[in-house]
């Protein structure tokens, strides 16, 4: 018979507290903290999940986001300061139709590259570490 060696009360706390809370529904990328003139978020708060949220604005920037599209099809490099390699990203919003995809300097530590089909789009992405 093999003996079996007790999980520490501490690491099976901290265990059973991460599933409570992820099936409670307490999981969340972020709230809007500031929001334009429509009630969409302009930045958000970080919160519990592995990522950043970023609104990116349309090209001239008419709402004041700290970012804005260059032009169509041109890299913009976003600051995500995660300390980890983005793996990808999801589209949570956009003001209309448009693919968003990676520009071409690949993602690091602290910042990402992306491109948009229309520059006249205002689009809010998920970046995923």
């Amino acid at each position: 018979m093999q003996p079996i060696t007790p999980t520490p009360t501490l690491s099976q706390d901290q265990l059973n507290k991460s599933v409570g809370q992820v099936l409670s529904g307490q999981v969340s990328p972020g709230n809007g903290l500031t929001f334009d003139i429509n009630g969409q978020p302009l930045t958000f708060s970080v919160d519990n999940m592995s990522g950043v949220l970023i609104r990116i604005g349309a090209s001239g920037n008419a709402l004041g986001t700290e970012y804005q599209w260059p032009a169509d099809n041109t890299d913009l490099i976003i600051a995500h300061n995660l300390n980890a390699v983005p793996y990808g990203f999801i589209v949570v919003a956009k003001s209309k139709a448009c693919d968003i995809f990676w520009g071409s300097v690949l993602p690091s530590l602290m910042d990402a590259t992306l491109q948009c089909t229309d520059a006249s789009a205002d689009v809010t992405v998920f970046v995923l570490v």
